[in-house]
């Protein structure tokens, strides 16, 4: 019997190589044109801001303000990757999301994205995500956009 995704949520994540981050450093509004082919964030108008996270620093529950977030690592200095530290954590802010057990259903649990640089996530603006604390001799420098 197949799995039927009951609640389709998509998420994006990929390693931009390093012209692509460079050229993404250099000017911000080249997001568009590094998004999945066909994704209709392509078309879209993006505010973006760069954020640097520092040792100590974490984020409590947050959301894009608009359809698309998007969020790009710049720059990390991590002294061990295996770590969370300054990792993203995606969670499904619906209610009741945590009680679902449906097999095949990644939300109810947040999900861990490392943050290394070239890390590109792209979700729904809808979808909470927080930062988990930055170890203390750690920094992470970020792009992150939404999507009129």
């Amino acid at each position: 019997m197949p799995i039927t995704a009951l609640w389709s949520t998509p998420v994006h994540t990929a390693l931009l190589d390093r012209d692509d981050l460079t050229r993404l450093t250099d000017d911000p509004t080249q997001l568009p044109g590094l998004l999945p082919a066909g994704h209709p964030g392509r078309g879209m108008p993006w505010t973006s801001r760069t954020e640097t996270w520092d040792g100590g620093f974490h984020a409590a529950l947050r959301h894009g303000t608009g359809e698309w977030f998007a969020l790009v690592v710049l720059d990390a200095l991590a002294h061990d990757t295996a770590e969370a530290s300054g990792a993203l954590v995606l969670h499904d802010p619906r209610a009741g999301a945590a009680n679902v057990g449906l097999p095949g259903l990644p939300w109810g649990r947040p999900v861990t994205v490392p943050t290394v640089p070239g890390t590109l996530v792209l979700v729904p603006g809808w979808l909470a995500w927080q930062i988990a604390p930055v170890h203390p001799d750690d920094h992470r420098t970020v792009l992150a956009a939404d999507s009129a």
